[in-house]
């Protein structure tokens, strides 16, 4: 008997930098100096899922984002975690950042 379980992992995705529209759009739309960002679930490499976005100061370097001056970002993983369970998903693993997160389900 095969083993079909599929495996979904959240990552942090800049809105932005989804496409040259969308970085254009965002830059024209958000506060000075603010980055949107999402959560996005990825399975096989296809996006699946993506939650609400939030806004982020962008950083000068890459330092992961923080409710305290990203507000939103717990609301938007909730969200995105919620519906993983509502479609029968069960949290596996998790890494160093409240978002990396790792689901399986089948």
């Amino acid at each position: 008997m095969e083993d079909h379980a599929e495996t979904c992992r959240i990552e942090l995705q800049d809105v932005g930098g989804t496409a040259w529209w969308a970085r254009i759009l965002t830059t024209l739309t958000s506060q000075t100096g603010s980055t949107q960002l999402r959560f996005i679930g990825r399975v096989g490499g296809e996006i699946r899922y993506s939650s609400s976005t939030f806004s982020s100061p962008t950083p000068v370097s890459p330092v992961p984002p923080e409710e305290a001056w990203a507000p939103g970002l717990t609301r938007s993983l909730e969200e995105l975690v919620s519906g993983l369970q509502r479609d029968g998903w069960t949290q596996t693993g998790r890494g160093r950042e409240p978002w990396d997160l790792t689901f399986q389900r089948g």
